[in-house]
């Protein structure tokens, strides 16, 4: 695990094994921001500033061809870790041992998820700060091309994906040809070999438990059913904004079910005109400590691929005299291993 000292009122990080044993000195900084060392980790060296990938073994690999996105560097994911040919500003993949095992030819990719991953050909570069230099932008995308399916042999499964058809899919529910396909609850597309690939969506999944599981719950008042169905620990923002505190799930029932949950949620249909469910990432600040590992990334991100987050905002006219014409109230769910759970309130 990651840990940092600091030194001339700047930090710099090192690696302990699980028995708290320094294996890594500190010496890399900021960018350097692999919380877990499994395999391979890119990093920055204070002082002198070269970015490499470090690999357990100690050996360097991939000088100056490290990955960064949003002034942050890649993590590994599934024993692979992206790498970028700067020459040729193109991506690919490096594997455990340091090895180009997908080459540098995607404008983007994401990282693999089930053994998939979803990368940008053909597109061209635009800087969104100044139209005509891409050279030293800061904020670098792409425009145009085309969205394919890879697997880890590099081979195109789906091609020309369209805009936002990716989106919400659950990677690891992964059905090709399945017999049945429930459109309810599932997205599909076609592979270049015409197998039909069939995945959860976890918005479609989400909007039907959220009105099939836990509003009816809710509703008849059923306390231990409703308690079951959130997080053990819940975070409260209320007026006067005082923060984010924690509540143990029987606090939180005790003194928020009847005067929030139930006059809030209990009455929702589909059909109601306030209510919209919104994708959101897990805020690391709020959310930390050994209880939410399971749901971050060795980079210390919310590993959304696999437990989204969904915000259920409820839209309210405000009353007379009030700055702005309407108020909103937020109640974020979590997936979970058991299912989905209320994780936050927001009033």
């Amino acid at each position: 695990m990651q840990f940092a000292v600091q030194k001339n009122g700047d930090y710099l990080y090192g690696y302990k094994d699980k028995n708290g044993h320094v294996r890594v000195p500190a010496k890399f900084g900021n960018f350097t921001n692999a919380q877990k060392f499994t395999h391979i980790i890119a990093v920055s060296e204070a002082g002198t500033h070269q970015q490499y990938y470090l690999l357990r073994n100690g050996r360097k690999v991939g000088v100056d061809s490290v990955y960064m996105f949003d002034f942050t560097f890649d993590c590994e994911r599934e024993g692979k870790i992206r790498f970028e040919d700067r020459k040729k500003n193109r991506i690919g993949f490096l594997n455990i041992q340091g090895r180009a095992i997908i080459p540098a030819m995607y404008n983007f990719v994401t990282p693999f998820q089930n053994g998939l991953a979803v990368a940008r050909v053909g597109a061209r570069a635009k800087c969104w700060s100044s139209e005509n230099d891409t050279i030293r932008c800061e904020h670098l995308g792409w425009v145009g091309g085309r969205d394919v399916l890879i697997n880890e042999r590099n081979e195109i499964l789906a091609d020309s994906l369209a805009e936002g058809q990716w989106a919400h899919l659950n990677w690891y529910s992964l059905k090709i040809n399945p017999a049945e396909v429930d459109t309810a609850l599932t997205s599909s597309f076609r592979g270049k070999q015409g197998d039909r690939y069939t995945f959860i969506n976890y918005e479609k999944e989400f909007t039907q438990w959220l009105y099939e599981v836990f509003v009816p719950a809710v509703r008849t008042g059923n306390d231990k059913q409703v308690a079951a169905l959130c997080f053990p620990e819940l975070a409260v923002a209320a007026r006067p904004f005082k923060g984010w505190p924690h509540f143990q799930r029987a606090a939180f029932m005790t003194k928020y079910y009847q005067s929030v949950l139930r006059p809030k949620l209990g009455m929702l249909h589909r059909d109601s005109k306030n209510v919209a469910v919104l994708s959101e990432e897990l805020n690391t600040y709020i959310f930390s400590g050994s209880l939410f590992q399971l749901f971050m990334t060795d980079c210390g991100a919310h590993f959304q691929d696999k437990y989204p987050v969904f915000d259920v905002m409820l839209t309210y006219a405000a009353p007379p005299g009030q700055k702005s014409d309407e108020y909103h109230n937020h109640f974020e769910f979590i997936r979970t291993p058991q299912g989905y759970r209320l994780l936050s309130v927001g009033l």
